[in-house]
Formats: C-alpha cells, structure tokens, sequence
C-alpha cells in the first residue's frame, strides 16, 4: 500500500509540467486505483450494512461502488483518448451524465430509505466493522481526491475532476457514516444512523446536479 501510494505521489509531483500523454497515464493509474480500493470498501460496507442494516453505511458503499463505476467510465475516457484524441471529448460528455444519473438513483434510494426508518422507528444494529471500514477509507480518500483535482487541473478534464470531487464527497460520507456508527454505538441513538443517510442523500443529490450542469471546466 504504501509502494502505490508513493508512486502515486511521486507522479504527481510532476503533474503540471508533464506531458499530455503522461498526465493521461496517471489519470489511468488513479481511476485504476479507485477501481480495486472502492470496490472492495463498497462490496465489504454493502455487505455489512445489509447483515446491521445500517443505512448510513448502505449509502456510503453505494456511493464508493459509484465512485469505483465512475473510475471505469473514466478508464474507457482516457484509453479513448490515447487510441482517438478527437473522441476524448464526447464520451467525456456522455461520462458526466452516466454519472449524474446514478448519483441521482443512489440519492433516492438512500433518502427514501432513510425516511421509512424515521417513520418506523427501525434501527441499525452495531457494526465494529462498519467502523473499520469507514476508518480505513478515511486514510485513503481525501489524498486520492485531491490528486485527482490535482491532476484534473493540470489537464484541463472535467470529468477527471468531477470524479476527485466524488472521491472527495466519498470521504465526507464515510467521516459522517463513523459519526453516526460512533453515537449509535455509544448512546444507543438509533435515530443517528438514518439522520446521517438523509445528510449523504441529499449531498448526493447536489453533487448530482452540480456534475449534470457544469458544463464549463473550473
């Protein structure tokens, strides 16, 4: 882990004074990154918030799948780019709506849920590993989103910053998924957990609007 994470590092030390062709490689390198960590955090939270059912941790898995599905969208932008330059463009225009659409699903499906354990008084039961989980991913998701940015801003790619503010927002729902994992936890609040899943739907749901408008780089 920390091998990659030095690589990573190192390359993007570099990245504004990089070539187009090498700042399309460690783009690749961060979406292929994100690919394999998100994907198994959000395989393992989903499966644990189905066996506690936690909705806090449901959205947040959700969301890191989304941002792992973001990051293969993103794997097909810049192979595209290196194989037909002039394609780059249109898919990364079809990538921001593919995006904002599941966005869109997750926030519904999170904030719905989360109003139906308000109404009945459902709750999550504890979870250490849930715990884990969104400690884990604490460690890794705010470098790995602003690298992106960083990189997205040395390249001029909207959807490769798009994707660093999903990883960004990934971080957040996950510091808020340990919040109210922790209360839960401590003083048996039970109401915390689909607080919290209201609190990551509706963060969801402006992101999803701020990726389906933003038409303009910066």
């Amino acid at each position: 882990m920390k091998h990659i994470f030095s690589t990573l590092s190192q390359n993007s030390s570099t990245a504004r004074t990089s070539s187009r062709a090498e700042l399309v490689r460690f783009a690749l390198r961060l979406s292929y990154f994100t690919i394999a960590w998100n994907g198994v955090i959000g395989v393992a939270a989903l499966a644990v918030s189905t066996a506690t059912d936690s909705l806090a941790l449901a959205g947040f898995a959700l969301n890191a799948l989304l941002d792992s599905f973001a990051s293969v969208i993103l794997v097909w932008r810049f192979r595209k780019e290196q194989s037909n330059p002039a394609a780059a463009e249109r898919f990364e225009r079809r990538a921001q709506g593919f995006i904002a659409i599941a966005m869109v699903v997750v926030a519904l499906y999170v904030g719905l849920e989360g109003v139906r354990a308000l109404v009945n008084g459902s709750h999550a039961d504890e979870s250490t590993l849930g715990i884990a989980l969104a400690i884990l991913s604490l460690l890794a998701l705010p470098w790995l989103g602003m690298k992106k940015i960083q990189v997205a801003l040395a390249m001029s790619s909207r959807a490769l910053r798009g994707d660093g503010v999903l990883t960004l927002a990934a971080a957040a729902l996950a510091a808020i998924t340990l919040a109210a994992l922790l209360v839960v936890h401590a003083f048996g609040w039970w109401w915390a957990d689909p607080a919290a899943a209201l609190i990551i739907a509706g963060f969801l749901a402006v992101e999803a609007v701020r990726v389906a408008t933003h038409h303009r780089f910066g």
